[in-house]
C-alpha cells in the first residue's frame, strides 16, 4: 500500500486531526523514570506522497532543553499523534522530560491513537503476542536486515557519550525510521481491515475485530466476524464473550429465530457450561419468544445440571418461580402459543 493510502486508511481509525504525526522515542532504559533519558525522538508525516521523517537527537545531555523547545514546535504544527505502545512509554517519559525542563507542554492538548490498542484486540490471541516486532514479521511480513536488538539501544548511546563516535549509533537511528515506517503500516492496515472486514486474509482475531467494529456502529460486518470466529473457537471464556456479542446482535435486530437457534446450537457444542447455555434458553422463551412454559423447562434442566455454581442456584431458583407465576396466569391459553412474529 502506498504511503500516502496507507495515511488515509488510518484515518478510519484515528485520531481525529486533520495533521498527524508518528512518533517513535530511543531511551536510555526501557523502564522510563526521571532517571531515564530521551536521546532520539523520530517524526513522521505524510506530505502528499512523501514520508517525511525528522529525527531529533541529544548529542549531550547538557542539551536536553535545547532538543526538545525545537520538539515541542514542531509537534505544534501538528494536531494529532499516533504512536505504538505511547500511551503507556513514550508520551509519559516525554511529558517527565519535559517538566525536569521547565518546558510547558501537554501531550493532552491533541488527540492521540495508540495502535497497540487495537493491535491487542487484533492479533493478541490469534498469535499469541502483539510487539511490533512480531507483527512486522507475520502480519506486515517485513524482514528487517541487521537490526539492532530494542535492548542494546540504550547501551549503545551510553558508548557514544563515552567516545563520541557517531557511527555507534547509525544503526539505531535506521532502527527508529523503520520502527516510524512500521507504525505507519499497521496503522494503514488496520483502517483498512476496519473499512473492508469481508476482504481480511491476514490472521486476525475475528472476534477482536468485531468488537472493534461494533465500537463503530458496523454491526452488520460485526456480526459476520463473531459468526466466523464461532466456527473455530474452542476457548470457553473467549466463545461466551463472542456468542454473547453476538446474540446481542440478533436481539437489535428481533432475529428471534436465528437467536433461539445460535443457543441451541451452543448446547450441542458443548463447549460452554451446558448450565449457562440452558439458562440462556430459558431467556430466550421468556423473553423473545414469550412462552413461559418452555422457559420452565430450560430453567429447571439449568437447575438439575452438574457442577452448577452455588452463586447461580439462587437466581436459577428465582427466575424459576416467576416463570411458574407467568405460566399460571397464562391458564385457559395456548400453552404452546409463542410469538405470531417467530417464524414455525
Amino acid at each position: 500500500m502506498p504511503l500516502d493510502a496507507a495515511a488515509a486508511m488510518g484515518r478510519v481509525v484515528g485520531p481525529e486531526a486533520t495533521r498527524i504525526a508518528w512518533l517513535d522515542t530511543e531511551t536510555t532504559g526501557l523502564a522510563g523514570g526521571t532517571g531515564t533519558y530521551v536521546f532520539l525522538i523520530g517524526i513522521g508525516a505524510v506530505d502528499d506522497s512523501d514520508f517525511v521523517l525528522t529525527q531529533y537527537f541529544l548529542r549531550h545531555l547538557s542539551a536536553e532543553r535545547e532538543m526538545l523547545e525545537a520538539l515541542r514546535d514542531h509537534l505544534r504544527t501538528f494536531d494529532g499523534l499516533v504512536t505504538f505502545n505511547g500511551a503507556r512509554f513514550d508520551l509519559p517519559l516525554l511529558q517527565t522530560r519535559f517538566l525536569l525542563s521547565r518546558i510547558r507542554y501537554d501531550f493532552e492538548d491533541a488527540p492521540h491513537l495508540d495502535v497497540m490498542s487495537l493491535a491487542r484486540r487484533l492479533w493478541h490471541r490469534r498469535l499469541g503476542g502483539y510487539s511490533m516486532g512480531l507483527l512486522e514479521q507475520i502480519v506486515l511480513r517485513v524482514e528487517r536486515f541487521l537490526d539492532v536488538p530494542g535492548w542494546m539501544i540504550p547501551s549503545l548511546y551510553v558508548q557514544y557519550l563515552s567516545c563520541g563516535d557517531l557511527d555507534l549509533l547509525e544503526p539505531v537511528f535506521v532502527h527508529n525510521a523503520s520502527d516510524l515506517l512500521s507504525l505507519l503500516s499497521l496503522h494503514g492496515l488496520t483502517g483498512e481491515m476496519l473499512t473492508r472486514p469481508d476482504e481480511v486474509r491476514l490472521p486476525v482475531d475475528r472476534s477482536g475485530l468485531g468488537r472493534l467494529l461494533d465500537a463503530r456502529a458496523n454491526h452488520d460486518a460485526a456480526a459476520e466476524c463473531y459468526r466466523t470466529a464461532l466456527d473455530e473457537e474452542t476457548d470457553a471464556g473467549a466463545r461466551r464473550r463472542t456468542v454473547t456479542a453476538l446474540a446481542r446482535y440478533y436481539r437489535r435486530t428481533r432475529e428471534r429465530q436465528a437467536l433461539l437457534e445460535l443457543w441451541e446450537s451452543e448446547a450441542e457444542r458443548q463447549i460452554l457450561p451446558r448450565w449457562q447455555v440452558l439458562e440462556r434458553l430459558a431467556m430466550v422463551w421468556e423473553w423473545e419468544l414469550r412462552n413461559a412454559h418452555v422457559a420452565i423447562t430450560y430453567a429447571e434442566q439449568a437447575l438439575g445440571e452438574a457442577g452448577l455454581p452455588s452463586g447461580q442456584i439462587d437466581r436459577l431458583q428465582s427466575r424459576r418461580e416467576r416463570l411458574l407465576r407467568k405460566a399460571r396466569a397464562a391458564v385457559g391459553r395456548d400453552p404452546l402459543r409463542t410469538d405470531p412474529s417467530v417464524a414455525d
